[in-house]
């Protein structure tokens, strides 16, 4: 019940995520929000059968989401120190943990996804802008910045993400062309 009532705290006073005391529990409810928050993602992708049953394959995931999550976190923080704002690394990446709370939501979008109530891209872009919207909020709290600055530092690494697999698709289909011709 501990991790509940630092979430409880972190939620109503968000400000105590920028000083120097956290709560106990804050390391550890914030990887407690990673675990659930991949279970309610891997469910829902569970019931739209786009990922193979077990423990190995929710792992996987896991580990995926960690390593995502780690690498976003590292290149927010580069950003916001090579302009000059100070904060914390490892705040920025366990606060991310409690936005992931946010995707238990998917669980039931997938139900309404798969009665016909709801489009699963729909309930699933849905989710992902609150938790977008969540993390812009965790990064304004966590270094002294505009809402503006926050938003920005957050698409940087989506977008740069998007961009390669952009490019990496433009090459493979020019790759695939070439070996035709």
């Amino acid at each position: 019940m501990d991790n509940f009532n630092t979430l409880e705290a972190v939620i109503d006073r968000p400000e105590m995520l920028a000083d120097s005391r956290l709560p106990a529990n804050f390391g550890q409810t914030g990887l407690l929000g990673y675990v659930l928050g991949t279970l309610g993602f891997f469910t829902f992708l569970r019931m739209l059968s786009a990922v193979p049953p077990g423990v190995m394959s929710f792992m996987m995931v896991l580990f995926f989401v960690l390593a995502a999550n780690f690498l976003f976190a590292a290149i927010m923080h580069l950003f916001m120190e090579l302009t000059g704002v100070k904060g914390s690394a490892s705040r920025l990446f366990l606060a991310f943990g409690y936005s992931d709370f946010l995707l238990t939501l998917l669980v039931p979008a997938g139900f309404f996804a798969k009665l016909d109530y709801l489009n699963a891209f729909f309930g699933f872009c849905l989710c992902f802008a609150a938790v977008l919207y969540a993390r812009v909020m965790l990064v304004r709290r966590l270094y002294p910045v505009s809402s503006n600055k926050a938003a920005l530092s957050v698409g940087l690494p989506y977008a740069a993400f998007m961009g390669l697999a952009f490019f990496g698709f433009i090459y493979s289909i020019a790759w695939l062309v070439w070996l035709v011709i």
